[in-house]
């Protein structure tokens, strides 16, 4: 085997070993990114004490109702289950609420809140964005991504 062949056949080893993309959700559920792959997914990283983050929670839930991205808000702090169910309560989010992203996912965890991902039909990142999220956002990401 020559060296290049080599070289590659660990790379593709390594690239198999990684652990998949998981999360928790706030009712102990557990899915994979896998389990969104074919559809546009809007990941949102949120926290109760970040004030924008609860004043995008009405455009979260108006795309959530509606026939694009399958969308998850995710919680910035590690809540129990009873607190984050709660806080889907108070703030009526529609979408589900996650406690716990594990794996490789396609993008870090965030240093500023809010902060949302998006991510392609093939679980591949297609965009972030940093700080509150607007209409006009979620007009160009239809007219760009998902085209409803």
């Amino acid at each position: 085997m020559g060296k290049h062949q080599a070289l590659f056949l660990a790379v593709l080893l390594m690239a198999g070993c990684r652990e998949a993309a998981t999360l928790t959700l706030a009712d102990g559920q557990r899915q994979d990114l896998g389990d969104y792959r074919g559809q546009w997914l809007v990941v949102n990283y949120f926290a109760e004490w970040c004030a924008p983050c609860l004043r995008e929670m009405p455009l979260l839930n108006e795309l959530t109702a509606t026939a694009g991205p399958a969308v998850l808000a995710v919680s910035f702090d590690a809540l129990p289950a009873q607190a984050l169910h709660s806080l889907k309560e108070r703030y009526q989010m529609l979408m589900p609420v996650v406690a716990n992203l594990e794996g490789a996912w396609p993008f870090e965890t965030p240093r500023v809140l809010p902060t949302t991902f998006v991510i392609d039909p093939k679980g591949r990142l297609a965009e972030q964005h940093q700080g509150e999220l607007h209409a006009e956002d979620i007009a160009r990401w239809q007219a760009l991504y998902w085209g409803n």
